[in-house]
């Protein structure tokens, strides 16, 4: 397979086009055949994940009716959100746990997971153990439902 190369940035391009050229591209002999296998898992894993891409400098904002609630700056990251003194961030709405879940760093990702709260945590109306975060979704706790924005 014959590189491409692009004076200009390259075409846009679907991640079921990038997937078929990576497959091309590991089909080829040439020598980097021992990383082929790890590159095509990671690009599986990246293009599988429902996670948008957080600047690394930025903060991710919780808005209740349009209005913040919290900001939480990507490097404050690991943090816990509750209405307990034991969370990072305090919230004071019904339903509440006293550590209700916890927002951590994957890379450029927020994942967000419940801490084993009474009520859950809910995303976009599901029930999560565990999942990352894209922008304007929505994030119930509680009574409560908070829409994430990238900030």
């Amino acid at each position: 397979m014959n590189a491409q190369f692009y004076n200009e940035s390259p075409p846009d391009l679907s991640d079921a086009q990038i997937i078929q050229r990576l497959k091309a591209a590991a089909e080829s002999d040439d020598v980097f055949a021992a990383t082929r296998a790890w590159s095509m898992e990671k690009m599986r894993q990246s293009v599988a994940s429902r996670g948008d891409c957080f600047d690394r400098k930025g903060a991710i904002a919780l808005e209740l009716d349009g209005e913040e609630v919290l900001r939480l700056c990507m490097c404050d990251l690991p943090a816990t959100i509750g209405r307990g003194e034991k969370a990072d961030f305090q919230l004071e709405f019904e339903g509440i746990s006293r550590l209700h879940c916890r927002l951590e760093r994957v890379g450029s990702l927020v994942r967000l997971c419940d801490a084993e709260s009474k009520n859950g945590t809910r995303l976009n109306g599901k029930k999560i153990n565990s999942e990352e975060l894209c922008d304007r979704d929505v994030i119930q706790l509680g009574t409560v439902s908070l829409c994430v924005k990238r900030v």
